[in-house]
């Protein structure tokens, strides 16, 4: 298979990291959106990263659909949500803050890469306080373990992924490890790993 996208995408990471996680083998094209548009436009006509091309030559876009078939090729026991119940519910919850709040950090981004006469203060507050909003959510959850039940799921990689991306890319000045303690705790612990360490962005 063929995972195309750079970390510095979430979603892309995010899809990178299941796959390590699951012990799927894959080819990285690490192809970036705003820079190698008709390249990425070879698999994937929109330009939307990540893009997988299946070994049958079939492409998926969309980092949730990627990742319910991957499960799907894994096999039930792998998946990392919790099957049913509570957990679920929580683990799902966790996801769907996580999955909101990374558009914003694109957004932030974007915005960043226009001209500077042409940026509005306005947007970067809305944008911003909407970011930390969630991440303030998510910190208020983390405690000394992963987030559902102590063990590692989509949840720890969604939230992981935002914090980072927070953090390093978009808000280093307000989501830092002071303000947001356990998700630098988190963060910490999931950088032992290698799916996380290995999928780290490149600035």
């Amino acid at each position: 298979m063929k995972l195309v996208g750079p970390w510095i995408s979430g979603f892309t990471r995010r899809t990178g990291i299941t796959m390590k996680l699951l012990g799927m083998p894959f080819e990285h094209l690490s192809l970036d959106a705003y820079v190698d548009r008709e390249e990425i436009r070879r698999y994937s006509p929109m330009g939307k990263v990540p893009a997988l091309v299946l070994d049958t030559g079939e492409v998926l876009i969309d980092s949730a659909g990627i990742i319910d078939v991957l499960y799907e090729l894994a096999g039930p026991d792998k998946a990392l949500v919790p099957p049913s119940g509570a957990a679920r519910l929580k683990a799902l919850q966790l996801i769907g803050i996580g999955l909101n709040i990374y558009p914003k950090l694109t957004a932030l981004y974007e915005e960043s890469l226009r001209p500077q006469s042409y940026q509005l203060q306005s947007v970067f507050e809305r944008l911003a306080e909407q970011a930390i909003i969630g991440l303030k959510q998510l910190e208020a959850e983390a405690g000394d373990g992963w987030l559902v039940n102590d063990t590692l799921s989509q949840a720890d990689i969604m939230t992981v992924v935002s914090y980072q991306g927070a953090s390093m890319i978009v808000l280093r000045d307000h989501v830092t490890a002071k303000n947001f303690p356990r998700l630098a705790a988190l963060t910490e612990r999931a950088m032992k790993i290698e799916a996380f360490a290995s999928t780290v962005p490149l600035l």
